[in-house]
């Protein structure tokens, strides 16, 4: 009799945490540190590409709970052996959330478009591809177009979550 009931406990814990809403990109603010490195070409022979990487803080609120999250990019960068400054609004959009059985989700897939500005003329718009790991860092690729210099960013990146995770209120059955 205990063993059952032990047992229909369970189930349904199980099926409670299988029917809880999605917990990625929850209404609230998020705020990442971004290293990230590549490389700018114009993809033609006999051309070199250049070296660019830097670090970037990325403030983020989300606009529709478990969809879309919005921002601005500041941070500083290295390339053609000058340190320079970039700055731009940023749009993530959840494409993916990847869920573990009954231990909840484990990470989600977003795209992100930027339109960036840089202290020498640059011009960016570009879509990033990321995985976001338990909501702690972020691992992902992208590619911008500078319309100014006409040349390719190839990019990858590291994010980590510096802001504090909402503690979630537990409910009992």
């Amino acid at each position: 009799m205990k063993l059952s009931l032990v047992g229909i406990c369970i189930f349904l814990l199980l099926v409670k945490a299988k029917a809880q809403q999605d917990p990625e990109f929850p209404k609230e603010f998020i705020l990442h540190l971004k290293w990230h490195n590549g490389m700018q070409t114009n993809f033609k022979r006999g051309s070199t590409d250049v070296y660019v990487g830097g670090l970037q803080l990325i403030p983020q609120y989300t606009l529709v709970p478990k969809l879309l999250r919005a921002g601005i990019v500041l941070g500083g960068f290295y390339s053609n052996k000058k340190c320079q400054a970039i700055v731009g609004p940023t749009v993530s959009i959840k494409l993916k959330t990847l869920h573990a059985g009954p231990l909840g989700t484990v990470a989600n897939i977003h795209a992100n478009l930027d339109w960036l500005w840089g202290t020498q003329k640059q011009t960016l718009f570009g879509v990033g591809f990321n995985a976001d790991i338990g909501n702690k860092f972020i691992v992902g690729i992208s590619l911008h177009r500078d319309y100014t210099n006409n040349n390719w960013w190839i990019q990858n990146g590291l994010q980590f979550r510096l802001s504090k995770l909402k503690k979630k209120k537990q409910t009992i059955i």
